[in-house]
């Protein structure tokens, strides 16, 4: 396997989520993640800001705020929804992937929780709807307000890897202050 430093666009096409999680350990530990906003307007306009962070040296770009069944990536028009990250990809010449919310609905909040849009938080539907997409990862994680707890995501691993086995790679994680 090639570590994620030397691969070129071609090689990311091949890939599934085991390929890549393999190619970032053989890396050792230098793969540059930049998530993106995926709704914030482009700081110029003709470009995608994830293409600003991929000019800067990310080897992978994960999508903030991105809605599986609504998808929007500010910068990139007139592409049909199914193929948008695919586009995106195209564009990038790197892996692509998404946030969603395992949000706990049992979880007593200890503030006023946003409402998420359903194409935001983990469900089997969201999942198989971001495998067929064409995400390469997938991150479990909560943004502020969401009412995502460390079980749920503990649980919404196990979840995920059984639906999408090796097609995309899991990673997870949330910040307590």
């Amino acid at each position: 396997m090639k570590r994620i430093l030397n691969c070129l666009a071609s090689d990311f096409t091949t890939m599934n989520g085991k390929d890549l999680k393999a190619s970032i350990e053989a890396a050792e530990g230098r793969t540059m993640i930049a998530e993106i906003v995926c709704t914030a307007t482009p700081l110029y306009p003709g470009l995608t800001n994830a293409e600003y962070a991929a000019a800067f040296g990310a080897d992978m770009i994960l999508l903030n705020m991105f809605d599986v069944n609504a998808p929007r990536i500010m910068g990139i028009e007139d592409v049909p929804d199914e193929n948008l990250i695919r586009k995106l990809k195209e564009l990038l010449g790197r892996p692509v992937g998404i946030n969603l919310e395992p949000v706990d609905v049992h979880a007593l909040p200890a503030e006023t929780l946003q409402k998420l849009p359903t194409g935001r938080i983990l469900t089997a539907d969201s999942l198989k709807r971001a495998k067929e997409l064409g995400v390469d990862f997938i991150c479990l994680t909560g943004n502020p307000q969401t009412g995502v707890t460390n079980n749920e995501i503990m649980q919404a691993i196990t979840t995920a890897k059984t639906i999408c086995d090796d097609d995309c790679m899991i990673i997870a994680g949330k910040t307590t202050l």
